[in-house]
């Protein structure tokens, strides 16, 4: 390049130089970067604001203004169908510009030249914009969440089976909704700090759905009858009636679940007083004695029954300390505290329905479900009685208040047994299986008799002889003495008696208000 060359590109980047230091300038002071004014320089924002040209007190009202909108937009929850509506501040948002006013119109009131025209370079960057500080409350937050929309939670619900005038009816099922808290208000949070523009937020509502483990449909299926059985309790007294039409009752209309267990102790309640039950004679270590309760074993007894012919697993069952009359040996299921229990099973794919009845001195069950065993297919029960237990001798109880005649049987002898109890399948009227069911013990108890043993009053010794005394002899006959003659007394004079004068009448007394011991 020629020396010419050079010095025309020297004053050729001069000009440039002052053609841009003449634009900057004219840019600054087209910002106000050369006065005092009382405005802003334009290009300067507080948040998403943009306060350049105003005065202090211009911009201080716009931020003010601002911050409102964002305070007071609406935010909407939606829960599923349901919807919550509220403030950003009611929710815990708010906004806090400090001082960014005041330092926004600060910029270029002081400084050379050369620092004011920097000043300019870094507003056009967006260097020089004034942050607002956002925040949320999260205890508030939480708090608004917990009490708003957690109302919202929906309990799952199974089908339940109601049985009306003979038919089965299924109720509708319902999904379950759980709001989850925590994360609800983190995107609730997200969605207030993410979004500062003022317009409305709509965030949807975490939610954990639980469907329901029986349906309408699976509910349906319950419609057969896989078992029953009946016992008579018509000899039993009111009070034993009344205990087992109350377990009955108890039990009746009992809905079990697929993989579920029944336990008959705590479906019958504790047998007090006020469950409804009455005293009435119950087996206790091997005697008959009166217990609130008395009698509940035949329904536990009854019901295994009719469980056993619907085929359904059984956990749990004791027998009896003692034979019971009503069913034949190893078919009875007792009951005692809480520790002897009968519970089954619902081994099948569909609800189980517990109808009882105790009407007319007939305990009954049915045990209702989805049959899915063959028509062709029977079962039968048998009780095998291995050993036969004696009751041995009589126990004698003396009772020394009794006379020696008395004699009283207080309780009857029992055999004792050892016994089982078979399933017998056929098919087509031909055995095709024999299976035990259970094994059981029957204590023998012998016959308790009580006796008198009163000692009779024993008949008085005779004394002995008494010794004769000498007879007493006759004494001389006294003699008579003389008596003197009575004088005769004067006649007493007559005396005419005056009148008396008339009686004056009293008053009746006053009646009294009677004492409090009359009136009892």
């Amino acid at each position: 390049m020629t020396r010419k060359n050079k010095k025309l590109m020297a004053l050729f980047i001069v000009g440039c130089i002052c053609i841009l230091a003449v634009a900057g300038v004219v840019t600054f002071i087209a910002k106000g970067g050369l006065s005092d004014s009382d405005e802003i320089l334009e290009g300067v924002k507080i948040g998403e604001v943009e306060v350049g040209g105003l005065t202090e007190e211009e911009a201080e009202q716009k931020v003010e203004e601002y911050i409102s909108q964002l305070e007071n937009r609406q935010v909407k929850i939606a829960i599923d169908e349901e919807e919550v509506t509220a403030s950003a501040s009611e929710l815990g948002f708010s906004c806090d510009a400090g001082d960014s006013v005041q330092k926004a119109y600060e910029l270029g009131k002081s400084g050379n030249f050369f620092s004011r025209l920097q000043l300019m370079s870094e507003i056009d960057a967006g260097e020089k914009n004034f942050e607002v500080e956002y925040a949320v409350d999260d205890v508030m937050l939480n708090t608004y969440v917990e009490d708003n929309c957690k109302s919202f939670d929906v309990k799952v619900k199974n089908s339940k089976l109601k049985l009306v005038k003979g038919k089965f009816k299924a109720t509708n099922s319902r999904n379950g909704r759980e709001l989850q808290v925590e994360d609800t208000v983190a995107a609730i949070k997200d969605a207030l700090m993410e979004n500062i523009s003022g317009d409305s937020i709509e965030v949807a509502a975490v939610v954990e759905v639980t469907e329901p483990k029986y349906t309408k449909e699976q509910v349906s299926k319950c419609k057969n009858v896989l078992g029953s059985y009946s016992t008579s309790f018509a000899s039993s007294t009111a009070a034993r009636a009344n205990n087992v039409k109350t377990a009955a009752n108890y039990i009746n209309g009992t809905i079990v679940y697929p993989g579920k267990t029944f336990s008959t102790v705590k479906v019958i309640k504790d047998r007090t007083i006020e469950n409804g039950y009455q005293m009435a004679p119950e087996y206790s270590s091997g005697k008959v004695v009166d217990g609130v309760g008395g009698g509940v074993c035949q329904v536990s007894t009854t019901l295994y029954n009719a469980v056993i012919n619907a085929e359904l697993e059984i956990v749990e069952r004791s027998p009896h300390s003692m034979v019971v009359a009503y069913v034949d040996v190893s078919r009875d299921a007792a009951i005692s505290g809480d520790y002897k229990d009968l519970k089954f099973k619902n081994n099948t794919d569909a609800p189980i329905y517990i109808a009882a009845s105790a009407d007319g001195g007939v305990l009954s069950f049915k045990i209702y479900g989805q049959e899915t065993r063959p028509e062709n297919r029977k079962i039968s029960f048998e009780s095998e009685t291995i050993e036969t237990i004696q009751p041995g001798a009589a126990k004698i109880t003396e009772d020394p208040s009794k006379p020696a005649s008395y004699r009283a049987v207080t309780q009857s002898a029992h055999v004792g047994y050892k016994a089982r109890l078979w399933k017998i399948v056929t098919v087509d009227g031909k055995e095709t299986e024999r299976i035990q069911i259970n094994s059981s013990v029957y204590n023998a108890e012998p016959e308790y008799i009580t006796v008198g043993k009163q000692q009779a009053t024993p008949a008085p010794t005779p004394s002995e002889k008494p010794e004769e005394t000498e007879k007493p002899k006759n004494s001389s006959k006294p003699k008579a003495t003389s008596k003197p003659k009575p004088k005769a007394t004067k006649k007493p004079p007559v005396k005419t008696p005056k009148p008396t004068a008339k009686p004056v009448v009293t008053e009746p007394p006053a009646a009294t208000e009677p004492s409090e011991d009359d009136t009892q």
